[in-house]
């Protein structure tokens, strides 16, 4: 299943609103939430044997705040309300996920996201431009990785980081082989400017979030993802544009990482 609005995965795979992308609404059902209830309970009691006895705060900061969004989750859960408690205990899911990522050393979800959402962000600009190439390992190519980057998202709403790491990035490999095979090739150009747009918004939401809920942790991420987004603009107008990409990825997980500290419903 794929989150909707692929295009920016807004992945934002409501995976990691950052939350993530869950259970389809028609499957709701008091019985559904219950058992994703209670798979988050797993999680967390997991995260929390991986972070006992390490002296990592910021491990214990997202454990704890997994526990109290848990405890939202299950309150609103009592309270028939099972659209929230669903949105709740994935977000909580994903808290507990980092907290075990931390310790561990694996891939930050955070990052993650923001390399799963360029690869689909050039999938949807790879397919149209294919369309209208006329060679079939091409095509074919795009759809192995088209495929690819749905096991990576899978991977990611699973949380397993590090395997919707590799997907995505092995899927996004098969994509640039693909345009090249039809002499095209990914426009530097078009594809900052389009990234920097998308940041914009994300960043536009994460100002509403931490707005309405942020906590001084959620404010500095913010900011850092207004610094860096400033100086991808200057980058894009001084037509540098693999720097103005990869400034604007990295404004983008710290925009995320806001509207994750924020815990925005």
């Amino acid at each position: 299943m794929q989150c909707p609005g692929s295009s920016v995965l807004a992945l934002s795979l409501a995976m990691l609103a950052l939350p993530v992308c869950g259970m389809p609404a028609m499957a709701q059902t008091r019985d559904d939430v219950q058992i994703a209830l209670e798979r988050t309970d797993d999680l967390i009691a997991r995260a929390q044997e991986v972070v006992a006895g390490t002296d990592n705060p910021q491990a214990q900061d997202e454990l704890a705040f997994a526990v109290r969004i848990q405890a939202d989750a299950r309150a609103d859960f009592t309270g028939g309300r099972f659209a929230i408690a669903l949105d709740l205990t994935f977000k909580a899911r994903l808290h507990a996920d980092r907290a075990i990522a931390l310790v561990k050393g694996l891939p930050d979800p955070d990052r993650v996201l923001v390399q799963l959402e360029r690869t689909r962000e050039l999938l949807d600009r790879a397919r149209e431009r294919i369309e209208e190439c006329n060679v079939d390992r091409a095509r074919a190519l795009l759809r192995a990785a088209v495929e690819m980057q749905d096991r990576a998202e899978a991977s990611a709403r699973e949380g397993r980081y590090l395997a919707a790491l590799q997907l995505t990035l092995s899927a996004r490999e098969r994509a640039h082989r693909a345009l090249r095979m039809c002499n095209l090739d990914e426009n530097l150009n078009e594809s900052a400017e389009r990234a920097l747009s998308r940041t914009d918004e994300l960043i536009a939401r994460a100002r509403e979030a931490v707005r309405e809920h942020g906590a001084d942790d959620a404010r500095r991420a913010l900011d850092r993802a207004v610094e860096l987004e400033t100086e991808a603009w200057s980058q894009f107008r001084a037509e540098h544009f693999e720097a103005s990409l990869r400034l604007t990825q990295s404004a983008r997980t710290f925009a995320h990482r806001a509207i994750r500290l924020a815990g925005a419903r």
